[in-house]
């Protein structure tokens, strides 16, 4: 049963239960937070600017304060009143003008760094809020709106308790204005309320059970007011714990790009991705179809109701749930948030694929207050909790602190271009397009970045894409500078709990442990501690006659700490090559891109996969063929082969320096190519001249060549060689 709570009116069980006699509810104003030095403003006739704004039509707001404005452009309160329906609406450019000019002319006012406060609320930095309302407190204490804006910075905390008195105190001081009225009737009213229910139903004998029913279904609904819960089902308490096998869903015969949930519904089982920046359940048009499931009066547009579902021992009822048209990447049946399982300790184990649910810590009270400490909470961090979004104070190049989202269910993490933008050094040709499987282009920035959040250090990290939050904003209310992805948290164990807005980070399972990643294919990095199986089954390792191979020089300098996934890179055909199926004449090009970038330190490590598709078969046409790097062979300026192991002319009849240099820049006389085998082959997978790097012919995603170093980059100079080989051509 659903009971709807309107925060305007007592819920109906109040007035039953005050009728019979057993509750008393305060519904007039408390003394808390009440100062006799500080008169409570008295009721008088709104404005119609102030009418408008209350109403919810900030456009009207905007242009009625603008008028009002442009007659009495000093008038410090009709300023503030405008900043703050500007960034109501959004218009945070406008509101940052407005609000500097208030500064500027009256930079010790109350007004003026309180609207600063909320500005910089809005702006997703709280700390600042919070260091703001300090200096607006001492400028003016009776001023009610800097409680009110510090109430939003504790809710966004987690700080429950304090979020109510402030909202009190605000009340206290001003009950006329919109947004406190707003406040205290959605936040501290129904705490009230609560408190009174909960009393009554613990005194009172003889209760009818449709009473009490009732009465528990108000405290329900009413609850989810007083904290960011953005449950969508009722869960019922069938367990204190659990542990779930998360199912690996993967990109390629590599890659992992996720992990999913079986959930049973009530006509078969579905595997929903796990995502930690996701609300409740989405499922496919398919799967709601199958089911039988249909929307629900009251309910938003595009969902359905579910009446009951399993994930394990858990049992959830009515459910709201999404539904999408559109098919799911990797033909996954949808999504489900980790904020399904909020009323517990959530361990998500990437590493060990699994999903772990403990106990909370129990609270003190029946309703919530604000961050507990406790033993089971040690080594945990406070971050912020928007709705389902739990997001993290990240600092970038030690120049910034954003807010990110933990986000599991995008593949690569993001951020917006304006904070790309305050960071980074570069100016031209900023980001990079990257085609998606499913056709559509995302940008990449070209430039490494930094990122220190929690405990962890992840530097010089590529493959950023470049995200518009401006939806995600709009309905969270507060900016989010990116998305903390999937390439970032895989290799991570995460501890989350939802309702004390705390977190906890172990890498590769230590503790506290320092992660360094430029850029981690998901789960498919060096040392990421995840073994995937590979398909490319075991390749040819026959020794092949250097005639029959295909020599490309490197023109220009491969350095994989510049380079991306999808970058182009190309080489020139040495020896003139020729089969039924392509000539490559001497000078031709080969075509490639790059398919995975990593590097990591302590200990320094790093990958480079590269995969070569296309060549001017015929000295001009660009066509699709199929190559296989079997080796290569160093520059000459990081030769540390036998040519440079010997000087070119020793007494004996050494090599000569003309010999030396010729044997460099051409494979077909060097013996070495096959060490312990015959002359003049080359064994596949041979890095000659390297001292550092190996070769994988077919080791990289997608079965393309990957090339790993024991240092943090790898470098193939201009001259450096590949050798490949020609499959199929398609």
């Amino acid at each position: 049963m659903r009971i709807g709570y309107h925060p305007f009116r007592i819920p109906s069980v109040v007035p039953i239960l005050v009728s019979m006699g057993f509750v008393c509810v305060a519904l007039t104003t408390t003394v808390l937070g009440q100062n006799a030095a500080c008169p409570a403003i008295g009721a008088s006739n709104p404005t119609p600017a102030e009418e408008a704004y209350a109403a919810g039509r900030y456009s009207r707001a905007e242009d009625l304060y603008g008028e009002e404005l442009s007659l009495h452009p000093k008038d410090l309160k009709v300023s503030a009143a405008f900043a703050q329906t500007l960034v109501r609406e959004g218009e945070i450019s406008r509101a940052t003008t407005v609000v500097n000019k208030m500064l500027a002319e009256n930079p010790q006012s109350a007004l003026s760094l309180t609207v600063l406060a909320e500005l910089r609320l809005r702006e997703g930095e709280p700390w600042s809020a919070l260091e703001t309302l300090k200096d607006a407190s001492a400028a003016d204490p009776c001023y009610a709106r800097t409680h009110l804006i510090r109430a939003r910075a504790f809710r966004l905390d987690s700080m429950y308790a304090s979020e109510r008195a402030e909202i009190q105190a605000a009340y206290d001081l001003n009950p006329t204005d919109s947004d406190i009225q707003h406040a205290w009737r959605t936040t501290v009213s129904p705490a009230h309320d609560i408190e009174a229910i909960e009393e009554s139903l613990q005194t009172t004998k003889d209760l009818d059970s449709d009473t009490k029913e009732r009465a528990e279904d108000s405290v329900r609904s009413m609850m989810t007011l007083l904290s960011e819960n953005n449950q969508t089902c009722h869960l019922l308490p069938t367990t204190p714990s659990a542990t779930f096998s998360l199912l690996p869903s993967y990109l390629d015969a590599k890659r992992v790009d996720g992990y999913r949930i079986e959930v049973n519904f009530p006509r078969g089982k579905a595997h929903l991705q796990l995502d930690t920046a996701a609300s409740g359940l989405f499922i496919s048009r398919a799967l709601a179809d199958e089911n039988g499931f249909q929307p629900a009066s009251g309910d938003p547009p595009g969902t359905v109701h579910v009446e009951t579902l399993h994930i394990g021992p858990l049992e959830f009822r009515d459910c709201v749930v999404g539904v999408s048209d559109a098919p799911f990447a990797g033909k996954a049946d949808g999504f489900i948030g980790t904020d399904m399982f909020a009323s517990w300790l959530i361990t998500l184990d990437h590493p060990k694929a699994q999903l772990v649910l403990e106990p909370l810590p129990k609270l003190r009270g029946a309703i919530p207050g604000d961050r507990i400490t406790s033993p089971e909470l040690a080594g945990f961090l406070p971050v912020y909790h928007r709705q389902q979004f739990l997001l993290v104070p990240v600092t970038l190049d030690n120049k910034s602190r954003k807010l990110f989202v933990l986000d599991t269910g995008l593949r690569f993490s993001s951020m917006t271009s304006e904070t790309a933008h305050s960071v980074s050094n570069l100016k031209m040709n900023f980001t990079n397009p990257v085609q998606t499987i499913s056709g559509s282009t995302l940008q990449v920035y070209r430039d490494n970045f930094d990122f220190q959040f929690a405990n962890l250090s992840m530097v010089h990290q590529s493959h950023i894409l470049e995200l518009d939050t401006s939806r995600t904003e709009q309905s969270a209310g507060i900016q989010i500078a990116g998305m903390l992805g999937f390439d970032m948290l895989h290799s991570l164990t995460m501890h989350l709990d939802y309702r004390d807005g705390l977190v906890k980070f172990d890498s590769a399972g230590t503790e506290g442990a320092s992660h360094d990643n430029r850029f981690m294919t998901a789960a498919g990095a060096v040392n990421s501690g995840i073994d995937h199986p590979n398909d490319c089954g075991p390749g040819d390792d026959t020794a092949m006659p250097i005639a029959s191979t295909i020599e490309a020089k490197v023109t220009g300098l491969i350095d994989s700490a510049r380079l991306r996934p999808g970058k182009e890179i190309n080489v020139k055909v040495l020896n003139e090559w020729s089969s039924s199926e392509c000539s490559l004449p001497s000078g031709s090009t080969l075509y490639g891109h790059v398919t995975a970038v990593n590097s990591t330190r302590s200990p320094d490590s790093s990958e480079l996969s590269l995969v070569f598709d296309h060549g001017e078969c015929g000295g001009g046409t660009k066509k699709s063929v199929s190559l296989r790097i079997i080796g290569l062979i160093a520059s000459p300026d990081q030769f540390v082969g036998l040519h440079s192991a010997l000087p070119s002319q020793v007494a004996g009849g050494g090599r000569s320096i003309s010999q030396s240099a010729a044997d460099m820049g051409s494979l077909s006389v060097d013996e070495n190519l096959n060490p312990g085998g015959n002359p003049h082959t080359v064994h596949p997978g041979i890095a000659f001249g390297f001292q550092k790097i190996k070769l994988e012919p077919s080791g990289g995603p997608g079965c393309s060549t990957r090339i790993t170093s024991t240092e943090r980059e790898i470098h193939l100079g201009v001259g450096a060689e590949l050798i490949l080989t020609m499959q199929v051509t398609h």
